[in-house]
Order: C-alpha cells, then sequence, then structure tokens
C-alpha cells in the first residue's frame, strides 16, 4: 500500500499546479536559489495545511464553503499583485541598457520562503484534496491512531515534493542561464514569468467564479 501511495503523490506532483507553475516561474526570472527558497516556503505550507487536518479543522472548511472561498479569492489576490509587481520588473527589464542594470527580485530569503507558505496556505482546496487522497491510505489493523497515520502520510508527501521540484528548478535555471547574458533574452524570461503568474490568476479566478 505504501509503494502505491508513493507513486499517487508523485503522479500528483508533478500534475501542473499552481504552485509548481509559481516555482517555475521564479527559477526563470531569478534562478535556482530563489525557486528553491520558495519551494520550501511551500512545502511548510503544506505541511501546515496537513497539520490543521490532523487536528480536525478540515470539518470547518467543509462546513463552511463562504470562509474557504474568501481564502481563495485572497490567495488569487496575492498572487495577482505578484504577477503585477513581476510585469513591472519586465518592463523595468527591457528599458535596462546592459545585463548589470537588471535589477534582482526584493524578495529574498525568509520573506521569499514566507511569501510560499502564503501562497500555499491561501489555497484551500489542498486540504480538501488531502481530506479526500489521505484517508484511503490509512488502516485500522495499525498501531498508529488515524490522525497519527495521516500525520504521518502527510509529511511523507512533503518530503517526496523536493525529488520532484528540484530538478525542475535545475532545468528551468539551466535553461535561463544560457540567455542571462543578453538583456532582451533576460527581459523576456522576466515578461514569461510574469505571464505564467498570471495564467495562475486565472485559473485561480476560473475556479472561484
Amino acid at each position: 500500500m505504501l509503494t502505491t501511495y508513493i507513486v499517487g503523490c508523485i503522479a500528483l506532483i508533478i500534475k501542473p499546479g499552481p504552485d509548481l507553475t509559481c516555482t517555475i516561474a521564479t527559477a526563470l526570472a531569478d534562478g535556482k536559489a530563489r525557486a528553491t527558497t520558495l519551494m520550501f516556503g511551500l512545502i511548510a505550507g503544506c505541511w501546515l495545511w496537513i497539520l490543521l487536518l490532523t487536528a480536525g479543522v478540515a470539518s470547518f472548511f467543509t462546513a463552511h464553503p463562504t470562509t474557504m472561498t474568501v481564502i481563495q479569492i485572497v490567495g488569487a489576490a496575492y498572487i495577482a499583485y505578484l504577477a503585477y509587481g513581476a510585469f513591472a520588473d519586465a518592463f523595468r527589464s527591457f528599458r535596462a541598457s546592459s545585463p548589470d542594470a537588471l535589477r534582482p527580485a526584493t524578495a529574498r530569503g525568509l520573506r521569499l520562503f514566507l511569501r510560499g507558505i502564503a501562497m500555499s496556505m491561501s489555497n484551500p482546496l489542498t486540504i480538501l484534496f488531502f481530506l479526500a487522497f489521505l484517508p484511503n491510505f490509512t488502516t485500522s489493523s495499525s498501531s498508529l491512531s488515524p490522525a497519527m497515520q495521516t500525520l504521518l502520510l502527510g509529511t511523507l508527501f512533503c518530503a517526496l515534493v523536493p525529488f520532484i521540484y528540484f530538478p525542475i528548478i535545475l532545468a528551468a535555471d539551466f535553461f535561463r542561464a544560457r540567455l542571462v547574458g543578453s538583456v532582451k533574452a533576460t527581459a523576456c524570461l522576466k515578461l514569461v514569468s510574469a505571464l505564467m503568474l498570471a495564467a495562475v490568476v486565472a485559473v485561480l479566478a476560473s475556479k472561484i467564479f
């Protein structure tokens, strides 16, 4: 059963979604270091949802769909704000006269990590997914309580994320490194990053409204 669970986790992690799209966008625009920091923030946010699920908070969201919708709107608005900043950075890059004039992203370190947590926590669909997925792999014959099994399974899911995301981050960073010497190419990468974030906003908005 554990093997089946791991295979299912990998399939779900690989599936394109807001978290993966934002991570790739960050790697293309700002490099692997910042994308990796964002990734760990996303994982931390996902694990916090696991803790809430283990504590029984998931039932609150299923019983109050309006609260879930509000959180989704806040999350989409936050990513829209990031997309706006990304477009501004891209247009500024197009006006730069040399690669040295291209300013790096302002968010770094702890701030970028917290951004990842905020992005993950602002998607209540995550906890609803775990609510539907994890119980299928808990068993009454285990010496561990269902809550502890859920916590361990959720933690395993989070631990698998870097093994999927990091190669993708490296690939995006490799592509970025080939073009970073050109002002126009670098600006185009930033524009692609902004467009990817805008696409995430559009997808989230379509699910909300």
